[in-house]
């Protein structure tokens, strides 16, 4: 009797298929145990000059062809061609770590430490903070009263100290992408209002990135030129 279910345990442990109008169906999945592969752990770091020096000293122990792909603006990776069974080890990554300069409405303190401390001192930074420097703000009340009559005159919003046309665009470079680049310039929008706030908005589309991307390629051609000569190193934008 023992022997019996035993073989009747054997035989619901089977896997059997069955023809169901022209398709097989297996009673059981069958899964499979990919092999273990020994790969390097992705390594992120801040800047371009941190991924060239990790390329430099490691690049004979991969063995294959890397690939340097300029993700975006901000963004870089490493990683390297196909293994033998046509998967690719990720090496490391690259991310900006510069303050993002927020654009929009600022007030006048916030405005004159965002110029000094994330732009480039160009002169459309010099142009801004002269603006700045003669803004006067208005928003008061003055009256006279010669014990007859008085008049009240109330003043509301900006006003320049010396009559000026305002510059509706200016060329800036802020801080947006790796410090070991030329930052790009693109153009702004200035528009100004109540308070004697400022503020600046994006008038390129968004183009900067793209020459942002540009700067980071050559800057990779010049660092890594030996690689590329030899088809060790891929960079992609």
């Amino acid at each position: 009797m023992i022997q019996a279910a035993i073989e009747k345990i054997l035989t619901l442990n089977e896997n059997k298929i069955h023809e169901i109008n022209g398709q097989y169906y297996s009673e059981k999945d069958l899964i499979r145990i990919a092999p273990h592969i020994d790969r390097p752990e992705k390594l992120k770091v801040s800047s371009l000059d941190s991924l060239v020096k990790l390329i430099h000293s490691e690049l004979d122990k991969v063995k294959m062809p890397v690939f340097v792909q300029i993700e975006d603006y901000d963004a870089v990776n490493v990683f390297t061609s196909y293994r033998e069974d046509y998967s690719r080890d990720f090496l490391y990554r690259a991310v900006c770590d510069v303050p993002e300069f927020r654009f929009g409405w600022k007030d006048y303190e916030s405005a004159m430490i965002a110029f000094r401390s994330q732009f480039q001192q160009t002169e459309g930074v010099e142009y801004l903070l002269g603006l700045l420097s003669r803004i006067a703000d208005e928003n008061s009340v003055s009256s006279e009263d010669n014990g007859v009559t008085q008049t009240v005159e109330a003043r509301k919003g900006i006003a320049l100290k010396s009559k000026e046309k305002i510059k509706p665009r200016v060329s800036l470079c802020p801080y947006r992408t790796f410090l070991e680049v030329e930052q790009p310039e693109s153009e702004f929008l200035i528009r100004m209002r109540e308070g004697g706030e400022i503020g600046l908005f994006e008038a390129d589309g968004g183009m900067w990135k793209l020459e942002a991307k540009k700067t980071i390629r050559s800057y990779f051609e010049k660092e890594l030129l030996p690689f590329m000569k030899n088809g060790s190193v891929i960079v992609m934008v």
